[in-house]
């Protein structure tokens, strides 16, 4: 009964395996649904998409040319100021006494230069035409008194000391008429020209000192460059400064700019006048490029492009930081889905491709990314069936049933 029983167990066993075994043989192989793009040359944009930050249009640190301490600061941070407003002072006491030293140097310095400008008056004139009379007449008497002493020394009558007293006499008299003559020579022509052109210059000097103190004193006073916002108060009164140092800081900001980096393969793009827009917490606005810097940056590669953005509700400050948008101009080419391409570990790049119902991968080499869609710049040819959806489940001759996207 135990060996019957057996028996018929094996087989049952034996007949219950063939019948599993047929029907794996008979199951048919597994078909995955894709969906497929024809590939075609076609033409795509790319978005260059930038930060940057906000800058005032104009900004100027200002700072006294001229130590002292300060007496006086008008403004603070958020005032407006237009150009040439007084915004600070220093104290001025010692440089208005230059200036009056100086005033009293060119009054001086003018004195004398009238003087010999103008020559001696008409009573000096005089007064030296007289003293060359008194003197022509002294001579004359000393030549007198001379030849009548020679004529009584050749007969003996006087010592020849007498002779000697009239003839120095007559040599003093002679001194002293010449001396009155240039006297007044001099006083009838005036100084000489080199007198003059001295003079001329020590009053010029005197002039030019008097109006460099008048300078100096005007930059006890600082004047606002330019108009705009006081954009920070650096000092206090009551500070001692020196020239130099940074006490206000002044900016435009109904004008806003920003320099955006842009990489120099896509600077070509770029152009002057151009409208740019702006994003800034889900604020749009727009720019206009106003300058495309002329060298790159050698550290990042990139090029400046200034844009100006307006700002006239001050409602955008310097310091935010702005996405800037732009579409570039696009490439043509072959361009298929971001999720056509794959690429496992450290193999090639690749594509499944449509080929009568199988999957048949395909090495492909890839280019540049835009409008989340890859160039392939090799591999692929204009009209071939490629899987886009699904392709990450195939494996090399998987048989596929098309399920979506284009397949003509």
């Amino acid at each position: 009964m135990y060996k019957r029983g057996l028996v018929f167990f094996t087989i049952f066993s034996l007949l219950l395996t063939a019948a599993c075994s047929s029907q794996e043989q008979a199951q048919p192989a597994e078909v995955k649904r894709v969906s497929v793009e024809t590939v075609k040359q076609e033409q795509v944009s790319q978005m260059s998409e930038l930060s940057a930050v906000l800058q005032p249009w104009e900004e100027a640190v200002i700072s006294f040319e001229v130590g002292g301490r300060i007496v006086e600061m008008k403004h603070e941070e958020g005032d407006s100021v237009r150009a040439g407003d007084v915004l600070a002072r220093v104290e001025d006491q010692d440089y208005e006494l230059q200036v009056a030293a100086s005033n009293a140097a060119v009054q001086q310095s003018a004195a004398s230069l009238s003087k010999v400008q103008n020559g001696a008056r008409e009573q000096e004139i005089a007064q030296a035409k007289l003293q060359v009379d008194k003197a022509q007449i002294a001579y004359q008497n000393a030549e007198d008194n001379f030849r009548r002493v020679e004529k009584l020394y050749q007969e003996n009558a006087v010592s020849q000391s007498d002779f000697e007293q009239a003839q120095n006499g007559l040599n003093l008299a002679r001194k002293d008429l010449e001396n009155a003559e240039q006297a007044y020579s001099l006083v009838v022509q005036g100084a000489r020209a080199e007198d003059q052109a001295l003079t001329q210059a020590a009053y010029q000097q005197a002039v030019i000192s008097r109006d460099a103190a008048a300078t100096t004193l005007g930059k006890t006073q600082l004047r606002a460059p330019i108009s705009g916002t006081i954009l920070g108060k650096l000092s206090s009164s009551g500070n001692l400064v020196a020239a130099g140092t940074p006490v206000y800081r002044v900016g435009n900001i109904d004008l806003l700019k920003v320099i955006l980096p842009v990489p120099d393969r896509q600077i070509a793009d770029w152009q002057v006048g151009e409208t740019i827009a702006f994003d800034l917490y889900g604020q749009t606005r727009n720019g206009q490029v106003v300058k495309i810097h002329p060298m790159t940056n050698a550290s990042t590669g990139t090029i400046g492009v200034e844009v100006q953005i307006p700002n006239p509700q001050r409602d955008w400050f310097a310091g935010q930081v702005v996405k800037a948008t732009k579409e570039l101009d696009g490439k043509s080419g072959i361009f298929v889905p971001v999720e056509a391409v794959l690429s496992r570990g450290q193999g090639e790049p690749h594509v499944f491709l449509y080929m009568d119902g199988k999957a048949v991968k395909t090495s492909v080499q890839i280019g540049q990314i835009a409008d989340n869609k890859l160039e392939i710049v090799n591999g692929l040819q204009v009209g071939d069936q490629v899987i886009v959806k699904g392709a990450e489940r195939l494996f090399d001759g998987d048989t596929v049933e098309v399920t979506g996207g284009t397949t003509s």
